[in-house]
């Protein structure tokens, strides 16, 4: 009888499984972004696992690297929220590296260029940009403020609810604490965190 069971469940419930999690893939990747992927303004070493929609917006380049996971289901906020990759500008460039995982609501937003390097981890709600969104001279506000670039090394860890401002360069092995407003250079190996972030430990 339980040979019998397992039979049918390989007949019919798997093939079903598997559907579905086909159509969730599609939908989360290929789906919001049709237009974005038929213009060939990303690239990709291989299709990222996307457990949250994936929004690839903007008329510059994405470029996303092998086996990089988008959204993280037990991570909360999974059904309602969505990921956006923007690389605003023709010009703009995202570049992602191998094995980046990240939690839910991300948006990472590039006028100039934002790395990320290799096995980064990324948690919930962090925005990244590389500018200023509007110009400090009172004159020109609704213009766009200072271009800069956001580079990223290799085995970050950045917290939830963290904010990447521009010219941000984070050495390797480092941790951004939750809640940081991280603008300026740091080293590799260091614990950073707080508003404005500084170093707060070596690791």
């Amino acid at each position: 009888m339980h040979k019998f069971l397992k039979r049918i469940y390989q007949l019919i419930w798997k093939p079903i499984w598997w559907f579905k999690k086909s159509i969730k893939l599609y939908f989360n990747f290929i789906f919001p972004n049709l237009n974005f992927l038929i213009s060939k303004r990303v690239t990709f070493i291989s299709k990222p696992t996307c457990n949250q929609k994936t929004l690839l917006t903007g008329l510059g380049h994405i470029h996303i690297g092998d086996k990089c996971t988008l959204g993280y289901k037990p991570g909360g906020f999974h059904r309602g929220g969505s990921i956006e990759l923007q690389a605003r500008y023709k010009k703009s460039n995202i570049k992602i590296g191998n094995k980046v995982a990240t939690n839910n609501n991300i948006f990472i937003c590039a006028a100039n260029v934002i790395e990320i390097g290799d096995n980064t981890l990324i948690g919930q709600n962090v925005t990244i940009m590389d500018f200023e969104a509007h110009g400090l001279d009172p004159t020109k506000r609704n213009e766009i403020g200072e271009i800069g670039d956001v580079v990223l090394g290799g085995n970050i860890w950045i917290g939830n609810n963290v904010t990447i401002l521009k010219n941000t360069k984070i050495g390797a092995n480092s941790i951004v604490a939750a809640g940081a407003v991280v603008s300026g250079k740091f080293p590799s190996n260091v614990v950073i965190g707080g508003i404005p972030a500084k170093i707060i430990k070596d690791i």
